[in-house]
C-alpha cells in the first residue's frame, strides 16, 4: 500500500530533524551529536541550520553541543 507521507528532498532520514535538534532535552547527547552530524552531511538540513541565526538561535548553543 503506498504511503502519502512526504519526505523532504535531500534529507531522507527524517521529516523534523531541525525541530528535534532544537527541542531535544534528553540526556543522550551521543544521540543528539549523531543526528547533528547527519544534518551536517545533508545539504538541505545544513542549509536550514545555517538560517537559525536569523532568528537569534544557533545549534552550537545547545547543551549537547557543549559537552
Amino acid at each position: 500500500m503506498p504511503t502519502t507521507q512526504l519526505t523532504p528532498v535531500g534529507v531522507g532520514w527524517g521529516n523534523y530533524v531541525i525541530a528535534w535538534l532544537l527541542t531535544y532535552q534528553g540526556s543522550n547527547c551521543e544521540l543528539w551529536k549523531h543526528v547533528f552530524q547527519k544534518c551536517a552531511e545533508s545539504e538541505l538540513c545544513r542549509e536550514a541550520a545555517s538560517l537559525l541565526p536569523t532568528i537569534d538561535y544557533s545549534l552550537e548553543e545547545h547543551k549537547c553541543f557543549q559537552s
